[in-house]
């Protein structure tokens, strides 16, 4: 089997778990937005948990390899940690955790700034960056065999919906109590 064939059946296995039977039953007869939500959640948590078995071998996760590219683009300038979380795609509660481990690893290094002890950079080592770049096509691979059973104009379509349903929240403009997005598009 062609490569591409097999981390395409690698990543729909991820699709493959299923709920009991009762839970689905019950879970179909909740409103269409909570059945919504739960599918987002659920295929979210699958195609990391295949992203951070891509990483083990490097003793990544999805979130270490994601605060390593962020620091592969600053380059020597480094980031202190607030500039990294704000650049990450999830929240991340253990920052100090995550680079500490980075660090042992070789992969970062910590300098307090002279000016201001408080601040702390974190600069890319040699090591992070060429992990980086060892990764880059693995990634990219896993990326176009995620979604590869969807023609490009329904990925496309799904990447719109999920930047309109995603919109309010990352304007402020939802509450817990506020409406839902509506998606009158037939995926």
């Amino acid at each position: 089997m062609p490569p591409e064939r097999r981390a395409t059946g690698r990543v729909l296995n991820c699709y493959r778990r299923t709920m009991t039977p009762a839970a689905e039953q019950e879970l179909s007869q909740r409103p269409v937005e909570e059945r919504l939500c739960v599918a987002l959640v659920k295929t979210a948590a699958r195609l990391e948990a295949e992203l951070n078995r891509l990483f083990r071998a490097h003793e990544l996760t999805h979130a270490t390899h994601s605060i390593l590219r962020i620091l592969s683009v600053r380059g020597h300038e480094g980031s202190s940690c607030g500039e990294i979380a704000e650049q990450l795609i999830a929240e991340v509660p253990d920052m100090t955790r995550l680079l500490d481990r980075l660090e042992r690893l070789g992969y970062v290094r910590r300098e307090r700034s002279k000016a201001d002890r408080r601040m702390v950079r974190v600069t890319i080592t040699e090591k992070g960056t060429a992990t980086v770049e060892l990764l880059r096509e693995p990634v990219a691979e896993f990326y176009r065999a995620a979604l590869a059973h969807m023609s490009e104009e329904r990925q496309s379509l799904l990447l719109s919906l999920l930047d309109e349903a995603r919109r309010p929240s990352e304007e402020g403009l939802r509450k817990p109590s506020q409406g839902t997005v509506e998606l009158d598009a037939e995926l």
